[in-house]
């Protein structure tokens, strides 16, 4: 839970793997400027992409009657590199793999819809903000640009911000939804934490290392009082079960 970019890349042009290497540093190269111009952590060399790794795969779901499955989808080759934003943020992987067309599920073929070469990821920026407001908008900001750098390598690039920074690069939207998830995270990790001070395990979050906790908490519960008083209260009863461990 938390303020997350997430971000697709589509490369509609065929490639060979050798192409897509070539691709792959050339925009490693152009993150390591950004990087270094914007003095941000560290970025990672390009690694051969890693088929068991969460980070390459891809998921296509399934509907089976009410419920929804997902499945991975694997890529047969590609190269990848990360980038480290700055302290408290999430890193974010960026590369380009080769997925298959479709997949076998037991006895059937499911379609991937993301056939041929392309990436997925996402970044969770909002535990930068524990540093202050200029230090998760340079991150927040940094991840964005990472992302559209690949636009200029012939990629489709497409951006979901849950902190409406992107498009249009609004920072007063941007600072009015990490007001608001601050404040929700903080409202529900103290109503946790009361529910755990019960007899339940113990709860953490880096949101109780905000110099703020405390008006982030009231404000986040303010608003949300009711679905938040629900949540506990069905943490309370999950660890009043007999015989249920701390951390269980």
């Amino acid at each position: 839970m938390g303020l997350t970019l997430h971000y697709t890349l589509r490369h509609a042009r065929p490639l060979t793997p050798a192409r897509a290497e070539a691709l792959v540093r050339q925009v490693r190269r152009a993150a390591a400027r950004l990087v270094k111009e914007r003095e941000l952590a560290a970025i990672g060399r390009v690694r051969k992409a890693d088929p068991e790794n969460p980070w390459s795969c891809r998921f296509v779901l399934e509907r089976r009657g009410a419920d929804t499955v997902g499945h991975g989808v694997r890529p047969d080759c590609g190269w990848m590199f990360r980038v480290q934003p700055g302290e408290g943020c999430e890193s974010a992987e960026f590369g380009l793999c080769r997925y298959p067309a479709t997949i076998r599920v037991g006895r059937r073929t499911l379609r991937t819809g993301c056939a041929g070469w392309g990436f997925a990821g996402f970044c969770k920026t909002q535990y930068a903000s524990l540093r202050g407001w200029d230090h998760f908008l340079k991150c927040h900001r940094a991840v964005t640009d990472l992302v559209l750098l690949w636009e200029a390598a012939g990629a489709e690039v497409t951006i979901k911000d849950e902190g409406d920074y992107w498009p249009g690069r609004n920072e007063a939207r941007l600072r009015a939804s990490l007001g608001e998830m601050n404040g929700i995270v903080a409202a529900m990790a103290g109503a946790l934490k009361d529910a755990a001070d019960e007899g339940g395990p113990a709860v953490e979050s880096p949101i109780f290392a905000h110099g703020q906790f405390e008006l982030l908490e009231a404000e986040g519960m303010a608003r949300h009082a009711a679905r938040i008083g629900q949540a506990a209260g069905l943490a309370r009863k999950v660890v009043a079960q007999p015989g249920l461990e701390p951390g269980t």
